[in-house]
């Protein structure tokens, strides 16, 4: 499409768009790679991977256009608001209480499927054994393998993406993972591939875990 017909597309699409009301998300206009969305009152030209008013476009075709809100993927056409009455949420937070000997675990989610984590700040990645990941059925030969010196041997290990880790009202996406072959470590290791997307901080003995946005 070139320049003239671009800009006739986006005035028509202005003209004919209905306002949406406070807090809606609504498509304005498709093109490929690209979408108007319109946040509220608020209207902008949205690139894929750019996000505005708190509203992420994923993708745009002429049919289409999948956006983020919050985390979550949802799919939406021409004029056609999201839900109708889209409000932003207060920051998903989690409060962890240690222990009788100082650890934190939490009850949780990997791809969906229930799963009891160990908050673990010196882990690089979310980390489990391969029993686990099979527990889950991940197939995690279809990572990328490597090898790791354990406290008795080296043992092979696979990185691989999590579609989903959740714990409390928190949920990040395309999460990177470790599966050490074996059955340890016995618990799953909620790393730093995850808490990178959260603020932490504790009061007394109380840990706090808050989502970035």
């Amino acid at each position: 499409m070139d320049a003239g017909k671009y800009l006739t597309a986006i005035l028509l699409a202005l003209t004919l768009g209905v306002a949406a009301a406070d807090g809606d998300v609504k498509v304005i206009a498709l093109f490929a790679g690209k979408a108007l969305l319109q946040v509220g009152e608020q209207r902008k030209i949205v690139a894929d991977g750019e996000t505005f008013a708190g509203v992420t476009l994923k993708s745009a075709t002429g049919r289409g256009a999948v956006v983020v809100i919050d985390g979550e993927e949802i799919e939406v056409g021409l004029n056609r608001s999201i839900g109708g009455t889209y409000k932003k949420r207060d920051n998903a937070s989690l409060k962890i209480y240690p222990d009788s000997i100082g650890m934190y675990y939490a009850d949780g989610k990997i791809n969906g499927r229930a799963t009891r984590f160990l908050v673990d700040t010196g882990a690089t990645y979310v980390t489990m054994s391969g029993r686990f990941a099979r527990s889950l059925d991940i197939d995690y030969t279809r990572g990328r393998q490597s090898a790791a010196q354990t406290a008795s041997a080296i043992v092979p290990v696979w990185q691989i993406q999590l579609d989903s880790v959740s714990v409390g009202g928190i949920t990040v996406r395309n999460v990177t993972a470790t599966v050490i072959v074996g059955d340890k470590p016995f618990d799953v290791l909620l790393g730093n591939s995850f808490l990178e997307h959260t603020h932490m901080q504790k009061a007394g003995s109380v840990l706090e875990l808050k989502k970035r946005f």
